[in-house]
């Protein structure tokens, strides 16, 4: 049975009111300059980069201000993150979950949140019981095999012990880490776009805004339904 693999930002949780703003913030406070949400979500999906971190890091740059290091940043915007997510939403909720799980299908889950953001979300929803393999930034150590890089993918297909895969994603790096996958690891990977929260437009084996039409589509892929 092929795997089904979940980003988090975007499709599990949407996540506009918590790292989007804590982006904003952090750039704020490194360089004094107010940005729309607009110009950084923009700046983000545009150049696929995932890392939250590392969007605030290249934002300071565009600016034409010197970054901070590294650790400082990345202490400043959980500081701000931390403010701000209990104002994180379920896009898909525990029964959407549920229903996949009882059904038989192998679910697992790969997202650039580093351990402790994930865990304080899915302690918060309750969501650890639905998925048999775990990927997040911590485990994949070194920053140069994060997403899009399609070690992470990887490492959950292993994980799972799947030859097969389904990874369901909202942005470009989600499409990169999929293709790239494919190309060096040589084995079966759909990609689904699931646009809830954001309609960009992107290749895909499958695009949808609706979770009814996305849970059905995900039982006829993997066999369950005819």
């Amino acid at each position: 049975m092929k795997a089904v693999i979940f980003d988090v930002d975007g499709v599990i949780v949407d996540v506009r009111n918590s790292y989007h703003h804590a982006i904003k913030e952090t750039v704020k406070h490194f360089t004094g300059k107010n940005l729309s949400l607009e110009f950084i979500r923009e700046f983000k999906f545009s150049r696929g980069i995932n890392n939250d971190w590392d969007v605030s890091v290249e934002l300071i740059k565009h600016l034409n201000f010197e970054p901070p290091p590294y650790d400082d940043l990345v202490e400043v915007f959980e500081n701000y993150y931390d403010q701000l997510k209990d104002k994180e939403e379920l896009i898909l909720d525990k029964d959407f979950f549920k229903d996949l799980k009882e059904s038989g299908l192998i679910l697992g889950v790969v997202t650039g949140r580093p351990k402790r953001d994930l865990k304080y979300l899915f302690d918060r929803f309750q969501l650890w019981e639905f998925f048999d393999a775990i990927i997040d930034d911590d485990d994949v150590g070194d920053i140069n095999l994060r997403k899009p890089h399609p070690f992470p993918l990887h490492l959950c297909m292993e994980s799972l012990g799947a030859k097969e895969g389904i990874y369901i994603g909202d942005n470009n790096a989600d499409y990169e880490m999929v293709k790239f996958y494919k190309k060096i690891y040589g084995k079966p990977m759909e990609f689904i776009h699931f646009k809830k929260v954001f309609q960009e437009n992107l290749p895909a084996d499958f695009s949808t805004d609706s979770e009814e039409d996305l849970k059905e589509y995900l039982k006829v892929l993997t066999g369950l339904k005819k």
